[in-house]
């Protein structure tokens, strides 16, 4: 399998039918995330994926081991923490009006384009309120 692992993009003739599986190592700081607030706590992170190619279907998911920070609640001090959601995708080759479920189409380009999948699973793992310690006093006491 064979993924640009800036652009997060997948090269469809690099699969074979069935069941694909590959570790990536993802510069962090070279993929423009576009999440306000958030940027690479590492310089790299670890990509596990699996890609399962049929022939309705291309079936992604995975898990992104990647450090991140965000700034404290409390303080504003940097604050790091860890994606701890796993990454699924259903794709279509063609869009299917009468089916139920919701499948993003796979462009003609022959590429598979896995970034909003991966930067989903960024979003969701922010924490609700990060804090830099849980006892953080805050930025009266600094």
């Amino acid at each position: 399998m064979k993924l640009d692992t800036v652009k997060l993009v997948i090269d469809l003739k690099s699969l074979s039918r069935g069941i694909n599986r590959g570790v990536f190592t993802i510069p962090l700081e070279k993929i423009e995330w576009n999440i306000e607030g958030v940027e690479p706590f590492d310089r790299q992170g670890t990509l596990d994926l699996m890609v399962d190619l049929e022939d309705e279907a291309v079936l992604c998911s995975g898990r992104l081991d990647a450090n991140f920070r965000t700034p404290c609640a409390r303080c504003l001090k940097p604050t790091r923490f860890s994606i701890i959601e796993e990454i699924y995708r259903e794709y279509a080759w063609s869009p299917d009006p009468a089916s139920e479920e919701q499948r993003e189409v796979i462009s003609k380009s022959g590429e598979l384009d896995i970034f909003d999948a991966v930067q989903e699973a960024v979003l969701l793992s922010i924490p609700g309120k990060p804090l830099c310690y849980p006892d953080c006093a805050g930025i009266c006491y600094n």
